[in-house]
């Protein structure tokens, strides 16, 4: 057994995005076998745009849980969901404001200011990641409310054009990769081993030099620029301000960083990658509950158990396990 357990937490280590990348397979050939017309060209737009806001928030997510110490952010769905809201009933009401090169960079300062600021409350106040997090949650769902009490849709054109293409490359597939690639342009700077030197080791990074809380706000307030464009995406899928959506998505986001391999808590592992697999799987796992006609309370049973398995893989890779000791042979006299 602990042989065994010694060689899956070698395989998740090296590759923690592994049991996220198989599942998304398996999911998916259970979508085409429940509806061959899932592949079909003509679904594409409508599929990667709903399964954008999975990705990118899940994306946003994984930053902050990174950061080890406990780090995460609860508030990300919300932020997003205040970003929507924002767009569509402050800044596209307003004929100086609607405009994409000034909408746009002001979502995203908003969003950024939060995480931003969740990271200053985190590793300068010292106050716990979850109280930080879960009060800018219930605070961002109060104020989603009050500023949309009831749903306003977003007429303006280039929102509208948002659910189709830019040429030939679906806007869904846009939105889901600016912050993937984005992401992989921190791999050029030293933020990016800084950042998994402070996760793995907070005291041996602070011993080499590393400003472990400069890292540490950095990450929350790159989740929390991730965290504007997911709340693009949000208007992209329902072209509509609704404070309701962010509650849903966090939840959603949790489970895909934690499937993907990002094991929460701990920090210094993982990667948006595995966060990515993770989201498409529920994604993924969600379709094929609709067309198989299943009530939709058990898709929260399904995001409930996915976030379940993701934290026990996650302890699996956390997990020191020594290895299996070999029997000496007896010596014979």
């Amino acid at each position: 057994m602990r042989a065994l357990l010694f060689h899956a937490s070698r395989v998740l280590r090296a590759r923690s995005y592994l049991f996220a990348l198989i599942l998304t397979v398996v999911l998916f050939i259970g979508n085409v076998i429940a509806l061959p017309a899932f592949v079909s060209v003509s679904n594409w737009d409508t599929n990667l745009i709903t399964f954008a806001p999975f990705a990118v928030l899940a994306v946003a997510s994984t930053p902050a849980i990174m950061t080890g110490a406990g780090g995460l952010d609860l508030s990300i769905a919300p932020s997003a969901n205040l970003a929507n809201i924002v767009l569509v009933v402050e800044l596209l009401s307003n004929e100086h404001l609607s405009s994409p090169w000034i909408a746009v960079p002001i979502v995203l300062a908003l969003t950024t200011a939060i995480g931003l600021f969740n990271g200053f409350v985190v590793t300068v106040l010292r106050v716990p990641p979850v109280v930080t997090t879960v009060g800018m949650l219930l605070l961002l769902l109060g104020l989603n409310a009050r500023i949309a009490p009831l749903p306003v849709s977003a007429t303006a054109q280039w929102v509208q054009s948002l659910h189709g293409d830019l040429g030939p490359i679906p806007w869904g597939l846009i939105l889901i990769v600016i912050p993937l690639v984005l992401w992989s342009l921190t791999r050029l700077t030293p933020f990016y081993s800084t950042l998994y030197l402070v996760g793995g080791n907070a005291a041996t990074a602070f011993s080499a030099g590393v400003n472990v809380t400069a890292v540490r706000i950095a990450a929350y307030g790159i989740g929390g620029f991730f965290a504007g464009i997911g709340g693009l995406a949000i208007t992209a899928v329902f072209l509509t301000s609704d404070p309701n959506i962010g509650f849903e998505y966090s939840l959603i986001a949790m489970a895909a960083v934690a499937l993907g391999g990002t094991p929460i808590g701990v920090g210094g592992r993982g990667g948006v990658l595995g966060s990515t697999l993770g989201a498409a799987a529920i994604y993924l796992l969600q379709n094929l509950l609709i067309l198989s006609h299943v009530s939709n309370a058990w898709l929260q049973v399904g995001y409930g158990a996915l976030l379940i398995v993701g934290a026990t893989l996650g302890g699996l890779v956390a997990m020191p396990v020594r290895p299996p000791r070999t029997q000496a042979n007896p010596v014979r006299t």
